[in-house]
């Protein structure tokens, strides 16, 4: 872990007031998990808190990564207005789990599953697994066409069979994630999914089989996202004890946590 100041390269929409921005800084050398987050200090005084992104990519040679976040309140719309040369405090790379992507062999059935703003680490997982000649299969959620993004990143992947859903099919099919999860006629060996509660929930529920090994990250507003102001706890599905997402996850195994 580490706090630097981090240059940005590059500050630019990609959807429907979502953005993609690319950084570069020593930091980058220590990326090295998909699932892990970084934790960004919002330009001006006034906004204390810091906010988690998740990292969407990384390029070691070019000591770049990127992050993707949606413009919802004062503090993104802050880094929205960013732009290439500003200067941005960063502390990370934050949580202690990620997701295994070098567990899965080649031939396994590797299945991720990404709503909205959850679709980011998970293109940096599907990364390191076609790094490793592992076939993948995605399925990325959204509202309509205009919030589509990194379809096409997706799809230029080898080994990397999209599939897109929009509730109104706007773009790809109509219906949700969890539709094109229920047509697949046999388990995944492994699922790696990332997106709202509510999904990640039907996502355990309907991918409940003994043979896949999955896992969900957690998306949660956050204080310090190092595990020592408890604003991020969540108990475990035994309800003998918590976690802390920024420090014991964000990544969790299914069954893990109460979701």
């Amino acid at each position: 872990m580490k706090n630097e100041s981090l240059t940005v390269v590059e500050n630019k929409t990609i959807a429907a007031k979502t953005h993609e921005m690319t950084l570069s800084g020593p930091l980058v050398d220590a990326i090295d998990q998909p699932g892990t987050f970084l934790h960004v200090a919002v330009p001006g005084e006034d906004l204390v808190l810091r906010r988690p992104i998740s990292i969407a990519a990384v390029n070691q040679g070019a000591g770049t990564c990127a992050i993707v976040y949606k413009e919802e309140g004062d503090g993104t719309e802050r880094l929205a207005r960013c732009r290439a040369g500003d200067q941005l405090e960063v502390l990370g790379p934050l949580g202690n789990q990620g997701f295994p992507v070098e567990e899965p062999l080649p031939g396994d059935d590797v299945l991720l599953i990404g709503g909205g703003v959850g679709v980011p680490p998970l293109y940096f997982a599907t990364c390191e697994l076609v790094k490793r000649g592992v076939s993948v299969s995605v399925i990325l959620g959204f509202q309509t066409a205009a919030a589509v993004f990194y379809a096409r990143a997706f799809n230029e992947l080898p080994g990397c069979d999209v599939h897109v859903m929009t509730d109104d099919g706007s773009n790809g099919r109509a219906g949700t994630v969890i539709d094109a999860l229920n047509e697949r006629p046999y388990a995944p060996d492994w699922l790696f999914s990332c997106g709202p509660r509510g999904m990640l929930r039907a996502i355990e529920t309907n991918a409940a089989d003994s043979k896949t090994h999955g896992y969900v990250s957690l998306e949660e507003r956050m204080g310090c996202g190092i595990g020592a102001c408890f604003a991020c706890v969540c108990e475990t599905n035994d309800g003998a004890s918590y976690r802390k997402i920024c420090r014991d996850g964000p990544v969790f195994a299914f069954k893990e946590v109460v979701l």
